[in-house]
């Protein structure tokens, strides 16, 4: 007994081959026009670009991908941005090591000074016991315990007044 196949018709195999190359080729379509539209709105904030890539993406199929690989912005924003912190990075002069700034002016002055060259503002003052540096809002010394009170910039005697 022998098995006969059956007799396919190729008219209907072409034509389920030619369906299913069309379904292909739309969702590769579809899919193309949606990737320039993510894409464009990574590279650029305009909502124009973004619509005119989707234009682009569905009006033209696979040449409007074409045309759009040639006109998007060559970098992203993110890329824009890293770039942008790296260039300022690059220009920005490094801290000084052992510096800090002062609080009144805001300039660049050394961690030890005690008063700002370019406003004059005190930062401490000198233990008259042991010759230690205090701040200037402690009324004693911390080093020695001796009762220091409130001297300004003039020396003793006279207040800080706030």
């Amino acid at each position: 007994m022998t098995h006969a196949l059956p007799a396919v018709d190729v008219t209907a195999l072409l034509v389920l081959a030619g369906v299913a190359g069309a379904v292909y080729l739309a969702v590769l379509w579809v899919a193309l026009a949606f990737w320039m539209v993510r894409d464009a709105r990574r590279r650029s904030e305009s909502w124009a670009f973004a619509v005119f890539s989707a234009v682009l993406g569905l009006g033209l199929p696979f040449l409007g991908t074409l045309i759009y690989l040639v006109v998007r912005p060559p970098r992203t924003l993110d890329e824009e941005r890293a770039l942008e912190l790296e260039e300022r990075a690059l220009t920005e002069a490094p801290p000084v090591e052992g510096t800090r700034p002062c609080p009144s002016c805001g300039r660049d002055i050394e961690e030890e000074f005690v008063i700002c060259p370019y406003c004059r503002t005190q930062f401490a003052r000198r233990c008259h016991a042991c010759q230690r540096w205090l701040r200037l809002g402690w009324r004693v010394c911390p080093y020695c315990a001796e009762d220091v009170g409130l001297q300004g910039v003039t020396g003793p005697g006279r207040a800080v007044t706030s």
